[in-house]
């Protein structure tokens, strides 16, 4: 825990400082699995109660999340959230209207490079879009895999058709080296056009996920773009998260908050950690100090 975060819990005079601070958030963009939702992949009621009277304050509440657009749709209408989301790791940022602010395609030559590299190596793909994840029966393993949920899978006889308007690839391998190697010969010579990025999963051990996105898409870049859109500063803007993928949005909110489940390397990078969990509405408690210092 940072010094920071450290002083806000142990010394006197606590709440003053934090209300400071927060007294001019504006924006609060959380991470969706592990961060807003419990472990039974539900919203706690005490951050539902709270979005909802922040707003009547005027204080805006989104999601950057990995899913799919489609998949939170549910949890926006019912914390009535009437802004853009970021979902798809920034590469795609609309509304519940379907109004675009921003769309991050990868070109359909490289999509089909990662599907013979997938091929090639014996590691499984799947192609992401707004609304549904796309997989063929050879891939059909990565449906228990992904920790997508919510998300609308589509089964197809091959992706020859689907290679336009796609947001993001996904491939899963058990080999750390294999991915790491299908890694670079994604990212080399065009990784001016995407970036391939690789992390172990946080739900299966021994599995290793790679993604595939238009370069500069990144939950920090998709941060940028919204808060340009709202009209907000930075030093307006509060980014909560618990895992590895959410180190692209603390590069960019103005105030950045861990959850108490969050990795050691998050909560090092954090102003403010939780004493609560994400499976105790940690949310909840954040967003209460947001609310007081109002």
């Amino acid at each position: 825990m940072p010094l920071r975060a450290f002083y806000f819990h142990e010394f006197i005079g606590a709440k003053e400082i934090i209300k400071k601070d927060l007294k001019n958030i504006k924006l609060i963009v959380s991470d969706v699995d592990g961060t807003l939702t419990n472990n039974n992949n539900e919203v706690g009621e005490e951050t539902i109660d709270l979005v909802k009277k922040l707003g009547q304050k005027g204080i805006l509440f989104t999601f950057a999340t990995q899913r799919i657009h489609s998949s939170v749709i549910d949890f926006a209408r019912n914390l009535e959230i009437d802004i853009p989301i970021i979902s798809v790791n920034g590469a795609l940022i609309k509304d519940l209207k379907g109004n675009v602010i921003s769309n991050s395609l990868i070109k359909p030559k490289y999509v089909k490079k990662a599907i013979d590299l997938a091929e090639k190596y014996f590691v499984r793909i799947a192609l992401c879009y707004g609304e549904e994840i796309v997989y063929t029966e050879s891939n059909s393993v990565l449906r228990d895999f992904m920790y997508r949920l919510g998300t609308e899978y589509s089964l197809v006889d091959n992706y020859n058709n689907y290679l336009d308007n796609v947001l993001e690839i996904i491939m899963l391998g058990n080999e750390k080296q294999t991915i790491k190697h299908i890694q670079k010969k994604m990212n080399f010579p065009a990784k001016i056009f995407h970036t391939a990025k690789y992390f172990r999963s946080s739900s299966k051990h021994g599995v290793y996920h790679l993604e595939v996105r238009k370069s500069g898409t990144s939950k920090k870049t998709g941060m940028q773009k919204l808060t340009k859109h709202l009209g907000f500063k930075r030093k307006q803007v509060a980014a909560l998260g618990d895992w590895f993928n959410d180190r692209d949005l603390f590069e960019y909110g103005g105030y950045n908050v861990a959850l108490q489940n969050a990795v050691a390397e998050l909560k090092l990078k954090a102003d403010y950690v939780t004493e609560r969990t994400n499976d105790e509405d940690g949310v909840a408690e954040f967003l209460k100090l947001v609310y007081d210092a109002q």
